[in-house]
């Protein structure tokens, strides 16, 4: 068999080990939270699985060419034979090039992902959290390219779900369907929430009394928001007659993308639209505690770490303070 074919037998069996796991009702973020209770350490129980098509896709793409490094330094011939030595001669080479450290972030996880999958987890987690410190010291020193994620403005995302609203209500004089894109880009907008969480996770069952909504992210954690209560009705109208989610995903992100450069946007990644609702929040909540008297330190330092919870995150991650607010 080849290296190949066993790398993808053996993702593709973490992707299976989930998909089995979750048929039992088991989420992500109760995995995690059983790691941090049994040995302080949340990665303990989701280290062998992929939990979606997408990372496993994009770890697959790192660790062929991972791999391809391994058999031609060092002859691997079997994946039981790529090692520590080729894992940071991997790394390196990636920082010699002057990746993105995004990239190299990706690297590290698909590598920690391959260890925990050839029995070499401790060894390959180890040396990645190592890499994980190089990476950050490099680019504060200037020496990486840091994240570029840029922002729509707010009058281009309202511009764009305006046009996407005269397209469904086109949609519905065309087809007698009704569509929900412009809701759908409304949602992520006052939630800040994920694309995938403000279409396909969506149902009647979501909305909740006193114009509140769950959302489900990552690992099927879900949140609670509180929506403006315009938003609120119109989704409980659009839900109450609806068979199904509250929009597809694919036709969601592909009419979006359409809105954004439709309008004279950059920026057609839906993602667009949660990173403005985040940057939105950190200048409400930064003018609120400016206003109560707080130091212009104090109300930024509260400011970023509500805005970025409120996505999902601990209040203190600085990398997503850096990827959202830029600081």
């Amino acid at each position: 068999m080849s290296l190949n074919q066993e790398l993808h037998n053996r993702l593709w069996r973490a992707f299976q080990r989930w998909e089995e796991l979750r048929k039992t009702g088991v989420t992500k973020h109760e995995l995690k939270m059983r790691g941090i209770r049994e040995s302080g350490d949340p990665n303990q129980f989701t280290r062998n699985l992929i939990f979606t098509g997408n990372t496993l896709r994009s770890y697959a793409g790192v660790l062929r060419e991972f791999m391809e490094h391994a058999r031609l330094e060092y002859g691997a011939e079997r994946l039981e034979d790529i090692g520590k030595r080729a894992l940071r001669s991997f790394m390196d080479r990636g920082i010699g090039q002057a990746l993105a450290a995004k990239t190299l972030n990706r690297y590290r996880s698909a590598l920690a992902k391959f260890g925990s999958l050839t029995g070499q987890t401790a060894a390959f987690v180890g040396i990645c959290q190592h890499y994980g410190v190089k990476i950050r010291h490099l680019q504060r020193s200037g020496q990486l390219p840091g994240p570029n994620r840029k922002t729509p403005s707010r009058e281009i995302l309202d511009r764009a779900i305006q046009l996407l609203q005269e397209w469904d209500i086109r949609h519905f004089n065309r087809m007698d369907e009704v569509r929900a894109y412009h809701l759908a880009a409304r949602l992520q907008l006052e939630t800040g929430a994920r694309s995938v969480s403000a279409t396909e996770r969506v149902s009647r069952d979501s909305l909740l009394d006193g114009n509140r909504i769950v959302l489900v992210g990552k690992g099927g954690k879900c949140q609670t928001h509180l929506l403006s209560p315009g938003l609120h009705r119109t989704l409980s109208l659009y839900l109450r007659h609806s068979r199904g989610p509250l929009a597809s995903l694919r036709g969601y992100r592909s009419a979006f993308a359409r809105a954004i450069l439709a309008v004279g946007g950059r920026v057609p990644g839906t993602h667009g639209a949660r990173r403005r609702s985040v940057r939105d929040r950190y200048g409400r909540i930064f003018r609120e505690g400016m206003a109560a008297g707080l130091s212009r330190a104090s109300a930024a330092r509260k400011a970023a770490g509500d805005a970025i919870e409120s996505l999902g995150h601990g209040r203190d991650r600085r990398d997503h303070r850096a990827w959202y607010l830029g600081q």
